[in-house]
């Protein structure tokens, strides 16, 4: 079946429903919902997955398999490695994926926005405060929505793991749930300003705006704990 590959994953010794879930950033109830065919594995989440449970992710494997309904929607290709068949070698530390694709555009036109479709652009090094973190990964900033925190050409490590608690260096990769369902979410680089019961704030730096997001369009919020060049 399309799912045994998470199922047998789950099963390796200290690997959890609940574990899957923190790496995701969701509740783990949504991973129930998974296993049983009720909620549809997002393009963006693939990756994440097969580096929780290490494992491979099935050739013939699209978001579209998971879907408990009968409707057909077109799944956007994922590319589960760079230019090998997988990361490179641990001992060089370089196996730590950069995601994203970055829409072109101002910050007034995009606001930063891109897409996680799941495509791994690159491998680079793992700082040491993300090495045994299965869940990491990176994105490469591309506009200037977050100007002078964050210039174009700087890369940006995330911590799935970690909690997200208001203060005025708390960054977030935010993933927003598609306008059309099938597909890719998107995303953004923002400053995590607060949360209440049913909304998410962020602030911009460039134009100066604060976002606001409901929290039904959040699928994930994401810490990021270091930028830097290269």
């Amino acid at each position: 079946m399309e799912l045994d590959w998470i199922r047998d994953g789950l099963a390796k010794p200290g690997k959890t429903q609940r574990g899957l879930a923190a790496a995701l950033g969701v509740d783990p109830s949504a991973i129930s919902r998974l296993l049983t065919g009720a909620r549809q594995l997002r393009a963006a989440e693939l990756p994440v997955v097969a580096a929780y449970l290490e494992s491979q992710i099935p050739a013939d494997f699209t978001p579209d398999l998971t879907r408990g309904s009968g409707r057909s929607t077109q799944a956007t290709p994922v590319r589960t490695s760079g230019p090998t068949s997988g990361p490179p070698s641990e001992a060089g530390n370089r196996d730590l994926p950069v995601m994203g694709t970055a829409v072109g555009g101002s910050a007034g036109e995009s606001g930063g926005m891109f897409v996680m479709n799941g495509e791994i652009h690159d491998y680079i090094e793992r700082p040491p405060s993300l090495r045994g973190v299965a869940s990491a990964y990176a994105v490469y900033v591309a506009d200037t929505s977050m100007v002078p925190r964050y210039f174009p050409g700087e890369t940006l490590h995330v911590h799935p793991g970690r909690a997200v608690v208001r203060g005025d260096d708390t960054f977030v990769v935010v993933q927003l749930r598609p306008d059309t369902e099938g597909e890719p979410p998107r995303a953004l680089v923002k400053q995590f300003s607060r949360q209440t019961a049913d909304t998410l704030y962020l602030k911009q730096f460039n134009p100066a705006t604060e976002l606001a997001f409901p929290l039904e369009q959040v699928e994930s919020l994401h810490l990021i704990i270091w930028a830097g060049r290269g």
